[in-house]
């Protein structure tokens, strides 16, 4: 579990990793290599990868694909979509509820088995630090009860990480042109009675 929760975090931090790769230290070479201008400042190429990562993030997306893999993968939705910082965001809680729920399960397991030894008249590792077998059980039900609130926010994360795969992938496909304007304009309404005069609201496509 603490393995999982270092990866987890230590693939949270990757993105930031990676918006920071470069060194404003400018290369005074002229020379250049296949897919590198080695004349060209550090910072330009830094300004480039963020314009890449701009224009990967309004290509269009499947919304099903991006369910499909947040389903089988949490985070690779978001990676899909190109949403990389909700991805580091999503390892970095996955691995935060993984480390509190291995402490928490581990303590459970000690103060219940300490619980079952006191009342079983055994030696136990709380011995002279907790005089009674209700304290012993209190702070058992309390490790239980956290635990299982980490089941709980594992649950909800996963869930929550399909969702917004769903729902940022959806969005890529949403028509956003300079045509769709929404004003309002005066009206007139003929009725049995007369024309009345208001106020309508005007779509334009």
């Amino acid at each position: 579990m603490k393995v999982i929760g270092l990866f987890a975090m230590w693939f949270a931090l990757l993105p930031f990793c990676l918006l920071g790769y470069a060194s404003p230290v400018e290369l005074n070479r002229t020379d250049s290599l296949p897919g590198l201008e080695l004349g060209v400042p550090q910072e330009d190429r830094k300004m480039q990868f963020l314009d890449d990562i701009i224009i990967n993030q309004q290509r269009e997306r499947d919304p099903a694909k991006a369910v499909l893999l947040s389903a089988i993968v949490p985070g690779a939705g978001q990676t899909y979509n190109g949403d990389y910082l909700k991805t580091g965001v999503i390892y970095g809680i996955i691995g935060s509820l993984f480390y509190a729920l291995d402490f928490n399960r581990n303590n459970f397991r000690r103060f219940n088995l300490a619980y079952e030894q006191r009342l079983a008249g055994e030696q136990d590792e709380f011995v002279g630090q907790i005089p009674s077998a209700q304290g012993i059980r209190n702070f058992r039900d309390r490790y239980r009860k956290d635990m299982e609130l980490s089941y709980i926010g594992l649950g909800i994360t996963y869930l929550f990480n399909i969702i917004d795969a769903f729902v940022s992938a959806h969005l890529t496909t949403f028509d956003i042109d300079d045509d769709l304007s929404l004003n309002w304009a005066p009206s007139t309404t003929i009725s049995p009675v007369g024309h009345s005069v208001g106020v309508g609201l005007v779509v334009r496509f």
